[in-house]
């Protein structure tokens, strides 16, 4: 599920200028890590929006938990909502709006689903693993559950089964790279 959580911040005291590249840093891993979708500032009101996929609020909460505003005690109000796209373009690539997944696709879980876009992305097991903190062989596992649920056997059948494209943008990979992005 996708939510959208309105911040706004303390800014009374130094703590949030000093602090303020580790609030980055943290918004860029989780970002790495699949959970943020996107999201920023907004003008002159000391505050910010984010797009964060998580399975329920209490994992939402979980993911939001480490931001150092939040451990400083610097958010001084939050709201979250569930966001469900009923019209408009649902990306936010700047591509065109997508067509709704095939059924077979509607059956990953979030995870799995993020592990497919990241493959889809060219990243290679050993890159996925550690943007999600999980061992190789885990990321090995979700994706032979993905290729089961979507009746598929190799990476290269996956974005069909998806109904995606893959992107034209992959710089060419070395042979020692393509050999482990076609195992898994």
């Amino acid at each position: 599920m996708t939510y959208v959580v309105e911040r706004t911040f303390r800014t009374l005291d130094g703590r949030f200028s000093r602090l303020w590249s580790a609030h980055e840093t943290f918004l860029r891993t989780l970002s790495d890590r699949g959970p943020l979708i996107g999201g920023g500032p907004w003008d002159g009101e000391g505050g910010e929006i984010l797009l964060i996929d998580a399975p329920d609020e209490i994992s939402l909460h979980r993911a939001l938990r480490p931001d150092p505003f939040v451990r400083e005690s610097l958010v001084a109000q939050s709201r979250v909502r569930n966001w469900n796209i009923a019209y408009g373009r649902p990306d936010f690539t700047g591509g065109a709006a997508q067509s709704p997944p095939p059924a077979a696709a509607a059956a990953l879980t979030p995870h799995e689903r993020r592990i497919a876009r990241l493959v889809l992305a060219g990243h290679t097991n050993n890159d996925i693993a550690g943007r999600l903190g999980v061992s190789c062989r885990a990321v090995e596992q979700h994706l032979t559950r993905v290729y089961r649920k979507l009746s598929i056997r190799r990476r290269a059948q996956l974005a069909p089964a998806l109904g995606a494209t893959l992107p034209v943008n992959l710089s060419p990979a070395s042979p020692a790279r393509s050999r482990e992005r076609l195992t898994a």
